[in-house]
């Protein structure tokens, strides 16, 4: 009787359990779909801050993020491709090194039934439908014609009696960044009052580079009257290097307001940056990526969707929200 006893005792007891350990459960489980993050550098702030508006947004979805990061190695970003098609991610973002070059790899994504999402792949200025295999993609202000318009009206401003110009981009080919320094050329050419020196490039994507890249370059072009830079480390580094020369009349332009260059901007240093609102970005891309994945109508998300760019100088700087105040809203 005894033993009988302790039996009828126990059993409530387990089924008891059973009743608790569903609830437990699901705040444990690994999202059950995850998509794949290509990054072209992951050190670079401006790309960071995309991939932390993606990531939010998809977590807020219940999906999991799983990054990579090429660290600007064309080659290693096809192995990045080749290491999420392995983990069977069910979609994959990829902001491509070499759009070309990175095809085959995108195309045996899609072929393994990958939902393959891009930033810049194509560099058309159009809010059609990218080519495949990207099914939908999000450009910033690189490939836009506005951004090499609004460049040469700023120059305007700053030296109204025209001047040379000297343009600095990354050693390493990225085709929005390239379509964006021919579209910058052929601008400036508009302008009569405007010489355009030629191009120097930065080889390590940071201020360091761009150091380097414009001191070599003040011994070629002993007249600067201004340099455009591809982002704001370079310009920092260019900066650097013209007042070192003491020539601190020269305007130094950058792209893309990273942090590095808010508080360069308010002193006066750099004389001005376009915000390409990278949180923005990351927010579309996992949209698009979310609108695919719960197989929404192709007309949700069978586009491209072009972030707006925002300047900013020593009088507008103190309007401008960090990036990372954005993205801690996501929530």
């Amino acid at each position: 009787m005894k033993f009988k006893n302790r039996k009828v005792l126990f059993l409530p007891l387990m089924a008891a359990a059973a009743l608790i350990v569903p609830s437990v459960a699901p705040a444990t489980a690994a999202p059950k779909i995850t998509v794949g993050f290509s990054y072209p550098i992951e050190a670079n702030t401006y790309l960071k801050a995309i991939g932390t508006g993606a990531q939010k947004t998809l977590a807020k979805a219940g999906y999991g993020f799983y990054p990579l990061d090429a660290q600007l190695d064309g080659n290693k970003q096809i192995s990045d491709i080749e290491a999420m098609i392995t983990k069977k991610v069910d979609a994959m973002i990829v902001y491509p090194l070499d759009s070309k070059g990175l095809k085959p790899a995108m195309d045996k994504a899609k072929a393994a039934g990958i939902k393959v999402i891009t930033m810049n792949y194509t560099v058309n200025d159009s809010t059609k439908a990218p080519a495949s295999p990207s099914l939908a993609q999000v450009q910033d202000a690189f490939p836009q014609r506005t951004l090499a318009k609004e460049k040469v009206k700023y120059l305007n401003q700053v030296l109204p009696k025209g001047g040379n110009i000297l343009y600095v981009g990354l050693g390493f080919p990225v085709y929005a960044l390239e379509a964006h320094a021919a579209m910058f050329k052929e601008e400036l050419a508009k302008d009569s009052k405007f010489t355009y020196l030629g191009r120097v490039d930065n080889q390590s994507d940071d201020a360091e580079g761009g150091r380097q890249a414009v001191e070599q370059a003040l011994i070629k072009y002993p007249k600067v009257d201004a340099i455009v830079a591809y982002n704001d480390p370079t310009a920092l580094g260019a900066y650097s290097a013209v007042s070192a020369r003491g020539k601190i009349d020269i305007k130094v332009i950058g792209n893309q307001m990273q942090p590095e260059a808010v508080k360069s901007i308010a002193k006066g240093q750099i004389d001005g940056s376009w915000d390409f609102n990278p949180v923005e970005s990351g927010i579309s891309l996992a949209k698009l990526t979310i609108s695919i994945l719960k197989k929404e109508p192709k007309a949700n998300w069978s586009k491209t969707i072009q972030t707006p760019a925002k300047f900013y100088d020593a009088a507008s700087i103190s309007d401008f929200v960090a990036w990372t105040t954005r993205s801690n809203k996501i929530k």
